[in-house]
């Protein structure tokens, strides 16, 4: 396509060319035509035999009626028609009192060169100036050049030079048969008037070449950046596709057209994402009904245990184990409770009703309901609460996020549990600090994954089942924001960081 498009191309330039060349071939016969013939208009049939041609002389209402056509004209550009064989030439020109110069001929023959010199020598011997003052006034109506030479350095044969002494134009064509120029001898003189050399018309000239050449490689070029930019817009979909796997939607699907490459890539994708969302429910489903199936024995244990604690005389040692019984049951179905709210937060995204709600209020009331142990102080950093501006969140889900890390931070902190709330114009930020022992910095990854826990000890004094921060992450990320964990630099301790947007858009 590239070729044919090149070749055409070709031809349209060389059409163009063809008419400049056969203009500035023309253009300088015409010019002397036209001064002859509004001197002496009697001189029409003889001019016409000369340039073995029919010329004619046209009235304005007769001329080219195309607005540009004649805009060409009115410059003093000579508009040439080419008939389709390339024998024969119609030729106008515009002339001296609103006429029109027409002209029918042979394309450039020998006969109008000689009609040319002979037209040139007579219009200089009419003149009265030196020959060479009168080229260089003909020569801006040329498009060949026009010189005179010495007789005897044109090297020319007997029969030649008789023939010049005679008169006769001698026009010679190289041996390519690619130049050819006109000599006619100047009377009176030793030396030739030389027209030319006159090259041939080049259809493959280095300019053409270049000029196709640098259509071959735009077009090229356009047809590579078309292949690349529709791979790379397929791609892009794939991986958007991805990305929205990635944040957990697991419809995320790929259209698939075409047997290529990136169709196969995209059908591999939609498969694995098909099993994978295949699997997830599956594992959300069991853990949800196992969940649900665990409320109904432990509910009958509890039952039990109450029974026991009321039929059993009072006994410090087995009411201290009904107590040990009693807790269990209450950890037990505490960890139900945090298994629903993780695989109701994982599953997709829960329906949140964003309301513009006073977050550091929020936090206070977390802080006074948080009841930590006796012996660990927590204190609020934030200004008055009153004051501060307000932030477009699920209050119940919030509360239920800073909760959990002042209940952390309470578990581990030595003395000193610190929450600061920092609201932007753009942000909002909950940080929530201890005194504790910290969490080492290559755990920070591994913190916030479900059912992760840092120690191995399973007492009460820790507590914990590794599900408090994944439920952290879970709300913060349904926000349109994250949690961090990093070192506190005031307390020394673990420091919990939730930033999420102000606002809230659909």
């Amino acid at each position: 396509m590239v070729a044919i498009l090149c070749m055409a191309a070709l031809q349209l330039v060389n059409f163009v060319r063809s008419a400049q060349f056969n203009e500035e071939i023309v253009s300088g016969s015409l010019v002397l035509l036209a001064q002859r013939l509004h001197n002496d208009p009697d001189s029409l049939a003889e001019l016409s035999a000369r340039f073995d041609a029919d010329i004619r002389i046209l009235p304005d209402e007769q001329g080219p009626k195309d607005s540009y056509e004649r805009t060409r004209l009115d410059r003093g550009q000579v508009l040439i028609t080419t008939s389709s064989d390339g024998r024969t030439a119609h030729v106008l020109r515009r002339m001296p009192g609103n006429q029109w110069l027409d002209v029918s001929l042979n394309t450039v023959t020998e006969v109008q060169a000689q009609a040319t010199a002979y037209l040139i020598l007579e219009d200089w011997q009419r003149s009265g100036e030196s020959i060479d003052d009168f080229l260089v006034k003909m020569r801006p109506l040329f498009g060949f050049p026009l010189s005179t030479i010495d007789i005897n350095e044109l090297f020319l044969s007997d029969a030649d030079f008789a023939r010049m002494q005679y008169g006769d134009v001698l026009v010679r064509i190289s041996i390519e048969g690619n130049r050819a120029e006109a000599l006619a001898k100047i009377p009176g003189q030793a030396k030739a008037l030389r027209l030319g050399p006159i090259d041939a018309f080049d259809p493959y000239s280095w300019q053409a070449i270049v000029v196709i050449a640098s259509i071959g490689i735009l077009l090229i070029g356009l047809g590579v950046y078309w292949v690349v930019n529709s791979f790379e817009m397929r791609l892009r979909k794939l991986e958007q596709a991805t990305t929205r796997l990635a944040q957990g939607h697991l419809n995320a699907r790929v259209a698939i057209s075409g047997k290529d490459p990136v169709s196969r890539l995209g059908q591999s994708f939609n498969k694995m994402a098909e099993h994978i969302q295949r699997l997830i429910s599956i594992q959300r489903e069991m853990v949800r009904a196992v969940s649900h199936e665990l409320r109904t024995p432990v509910a009958r244990i509890r039952f039990g245990v109450q029974i026991i604690e009321d039929s059993v005389p009072d006994d410090p040692f087995v009411s201290k184990q009904l107590s040990g019984m009693d807790s269990d049951i209450q950890e037990l179905d505490e960890l139900i409770d945090e298994i629903l709210t993780y695989a109701r937060l994982e599953e997709g995204g829960p329906l949140l009703d964003f309301q513009r709600t006073n977050v550091a209020a929020l936090a206070v009331q977390v802080v006074t309901e948080a009841r930590p142990p006796s012996h660990v102080t927590v204190g609020y950093n934030g200004g008055d609460p009153k004051n501060c501006l307000q932030s477009d969140v699920e209050s119940r889900y919030i509360h239920r996020a800073i909760q959990n890390l002042v209940g952390n931070a309470g578990r581990y902190a030595a003395t000193r549990v610190e929450v600061t709330c920092n609201i932007s114009g753009d942000t909002c930020r909950v940080d929530v600090e201890d005194d504790g022992p910290g969490i080492p910095e290559e755990d920070w990854d591994r913190v916030f994954t479900a059912f992760a826990r840092l120690d191995d000890s399973r007492t009460r004094a820790s507590g914990g089942y590794g599900l408090g921060l994944s439920i952290v992450r879970r709300i913060v990320y349904w926000h349109g924001g994250r949690a961090m964990v990093s070192r506190s630099e005031r307390l020394g301790g673990a420091k919990f960081s939730l930033i999420w947007p102000r606002t809230q858009y659909e």
